[in-house]
């Protein structure tokens, strides 16, 4: 008995973790504007960070590489602006919003990203 509650836990555990990873480094879309950031002349990358957070690092390599002369990458510390926290429910970093000129935002992105999937979603802001 104990041993079948135990690998019911594990089964359960299992899927839960497959259904959280398959939930990373994806779009979804999201609501509002933002404002106190300086934004980029047809598109912002707003990065959500921590200073102990290593997946950080490897987006702000990726999102500096597709920013441009219209394009801005801004990496905003979580701990200097709990306003955007709160209001956009931030649960893990890091979190890259994709804003249009005016600060709306298209798009948003938990976790890791990918190249060429913050690049399609570019090209819909443009």
């Amino acid at each position: 008995m104990v041993a079948l509650a135990l690998a019911g836990l594990v089964a359960l555990a299992t899927l839960l973790g497959m259904l959280w990873r398959a939930s990373q480094g994806r779009v979804r879309l999201a609501a509002g504007a933002v404002t106190g950031v300086e934004l980029g002349g047809r598109a912002t990358l707003l990065q959500l960070s921590t200073e102990v957070c290593a997946p950080c690092r490897a987006t702000a390599r990726v999102l500096g590489a597709l920013s441009t002369h219209d394009v801005r990458h801004v990496e905003v510390d979580i701990a200097h602006r709990p306003d955007l926290v709160d209001r956009f429910n931030v649960l893990q970093t890091p979190t890259t919003l994709i804003l249009d000129r005016d600060g709306v935002v298209r798009a948003r992105i938990g976790g890791a990203v990918r190249r060429d999937v913050v690049a399609a979603e570019l090209e819909k802001v443009a």
